[in-house]
């Protein structure tokens, strides 16, 4: 499910909604390691993650602890897609398990429960958030 289009890279939200918010950044172009990219592409690149990290921030502005917005875990793996990508897992204040690293939770519960209009819901808010309108 696309939520932006922005110049490097595309934004979708992660079929893992147990934890409200993910989304995955795919590279535009195909690479496989991010040591190939220049550094200021590398650079460009990571500024797209922290935007749409912010804009996660921003829809979750309550769901962290002490009512604040959302820890962030950022993720670019390889091991099972050959193509740069990054993982932006929001860890709000009812997270199962904090202190761990996603991929240990069942995976139930990391898919989630949330409709597919739930879903168009929040996709709705993280492109205004992106796109700086929310």
């Amino acid at each position: 499910m696309l939520v932006a289009a922005l110049p490097r890279t595309f934004v979708v939200l992660g079929s893992n909604q147990g934890l409200p918010g993910w989304c995955v950044l795919v590279l535009r172009e195909h690479r496989e390691h991010l040591a190939e990219l220049p550094r200021e592409e590398q650079a460009a690149i990571f500024g797209e993650v922290a935007r749409v990290a912010g804009a996660i921030r921003a829809v979750f502005s309550n769901s962290g602890v002490h009512a604040g917005p959302p820890r962030i875990n950022y993720e670019c793996l390889g091991n099972q897609v050959n193509h740069i990508h990054w993982h932006v897992i929001p860890r709000h204040a009812d997270d199962p398990d904090p202190r761990n690293a996603v991929w240990g939770i069942p995976p139930e519960k990391m898919q989630g429960s949330m409709s597919d209009g739930e879903k168009l819901a929040l996709i709705a808010k993280l492109r205004g958030a992106i796109s700086g309108r929310e």
